[in-house]
């Protein structure tokens, strides 16, 4: 039996277009209560997230979860610090998500 080579390429594209985003899961109870605030304005700035007790985190893979960023959405978060990333928006840690939810 032949396989075309269009078939393939186009299983092969269909794997590298669902692959990219990082699956949503459910966040576990350790997750940190937070807010999204968009900082665009500022310079060098994008969105962050406002933890609970205050501080400010950078996240690096924001855009792998499949979450709306509204200026003010109620998030609960998990991270891991990125101390080898320097930031020029200078608003907290860099940080790379390791689960994002919508708070309700």
């Amino acid at each position: 039996m032949k396989v075309s080579s269009k078939y393939i390429i186009i299983t092969v594209l269909s794997l590298l277009l669902f692959a990219c985003k990082t699956p949503q899961r459910v966040c576990s109870e350790d997750a940190s209560k937070a807010v999204l605030k968009n900082y665009a304005g500022l310079d060098a700035c994008s969105w962050i997230i406002a933890l609970e007790n205050g501080q400010k985190l950078e996240p690096l893979n924001l855009k792998e979860f499949d979450i709306e960023l509204k200026d003010g959405q109620k998030i609960f978060v998990t991270y891991k610090v990125e101390p080898e990333y320097q930031s020029i928006c200078m608003m907290g840690p860099i940080v790379r998500i390791l689960c994002i939810e919508k708070r309700k």
